[in-house]
């Protein structure tokens, strides 16, 4: 299984593509929406990487594609300057388990 990046900043793009990861640079929520569905309906990917710019503007719809999907992980992934959101860690963990840390 592959991964595959969907991301809006080139530089994203570029630094998954040096790791040997493939991807797309997206503009809109049609190109957005056509490329995880094509990642989805695609055997060969198994993770898809989603920029954290991308996941918060698109969350509904992503979380629709993740409940509907069972055997691709989809996940979320800073742009170059860091995570904007610098709990996201915790929030996710207490979101997981339900437990606060």
């Amino acid at each position: 299984m592959k991964s595959f990046v969907i991301c809006e900043k080139k530089e994203t793009l570029l630094i998954m593509r040096l790791a040997g990861i493939g991807g797309v640079q997206v503009k809109d929520d049609e190109q957005l929406k056509y490329h995880i569905d094509e990642a989805l309906n695609d055997d060969k990917i198994g993770i898809i990487m989603i920029s954290e710019n991308l996941y918060k503007g698109h969350s509904t719809y992503i979380m629709e594609k993740k409940l509907l999907e069972n055997e691709k992980l989809i996940i979320q992934i800073p742009e170059p300057e860091g995570l904007q959101d610098k709990d996201y860690i915790m929030n996710h963990i207490r979101n997981s388990i339900g437990i606060k840390l």
